[in-house]
C-alpha cells in the first residue's frame, strides 16, 4: 500500500466549521470520522476526516475517490487555528 499525501502548495485556505453530525460513532473510533476542519485543496473545499483506531489518528481528505493524507505543513497550520 502506498501512502499518498497532499501537496502543500495546492492547499490554499483553511477554515473551521461546526463539526458535522454524520459519520460519528459512539466509541469515537472509525475510518472516516469528520472533523471541524476544512481545507481548500486544488481549488475545492474538502472536509478533513480522521482515521481513528487507537490513541493516535491520521488526518486525510477524499479527492476523486482516493484518500490523500494531510502533509505535515498543513497539519501544523490546522493545529494553529
Amino acid at each position: 500500500m502506498t501512502v499518498v499525501r497532499t501537496i502543500p502548495p495546492l492547499v490554499t485556505e483553511y477554515r473551521v466549521t461546526d463539526t458535522p453530525r454524520y459519520g460519528r460513532t459512539v466509541s469515537g473510533y472509525g475510518g472516516a470520522i469528520p472533523t471541524r476542519y476544512m481545507i481548500r485543496y486544488a481549488g475545492r473545499w474538502h472536509r478533513v476526516l480522521m482515521m481513528q483506531y487507537g490513541n493516535g489518528g491520521s488526518a486525510y481528505i477524499r479527492k476523486a475517490g482516493a484518500d490523500l493524507f494531510i502533509d505535515t505543513d498543513t497539519e501544523y497550520a490546522l493545529a494553529a487555528l
